[in-house]
């Protein structure tokens, strides 16, 4: 009897241990790739160095109007240009608009697929241009984020 009771006793303290260990290891995977078991997080540059100046009103006026033809923060700004960055003032604008294009194009691809539209005779064809011109659109903002990166 003690020997069954000893035997259960071992059996269930190493299944204990074997849980044990397998919940680290779980735990140890989690935060290898990621909280909530998501994407590996991404390494940032982290910006962790803080430089202050002194300027006057007036340079600091300046700075602010200059700043203010980017969508960027100050900081930023500030950075890329003492990092002698290019800036470009309408980069963003035509990436709006392009991706404005391509959401008009498909909003204009589902009314065509509709039933009513069969008037038309080439209407495949111009479902497959209008594909073409998004594909292409996408290709386009991509390629540039890829780029920058």
């Amino acid at each position: 009897m003690e020997k069954d009771f000893l035997q259960e006793f071992i059996n269930q303290a190493t299944k204990e241990n074997e849980a044990k260990i397998a919940q680290e290891k779980r735990e140890k995977y989690f935060k290898e790739i990621g909280r909530k078991g998501g994407l590996k997080t991404k390494e940032n540059k982290k910006l962790d160095k803080v430089i202050s100046i002194r300027m006057t009103n007036s340079e600091y006026e300046i700075l602010i109007q200059k700043q203010k033809k980017y969508p960027l923060k100050l900081s930023t700004y500030i950075r890329n240009v003492m990092l002698e960055k290019e800036l470009k003032i309408n980069e963003f604008k035509t990436d709006e608009v392009l991706l404005q294009f391509g959401t008009h194009f498909k909003k204009i691809t589902n009314l065509l697929r509709n039933r009513e539209w069969n008037v038309f005779e080439n209407k495949k064809e111009i479902l497959v241009k209008i594909e073409n011109l998004i594909e292409l659109i996408h290709q386009y903002l991509y390629s540039k984020i890829q780029k920058n990166e």
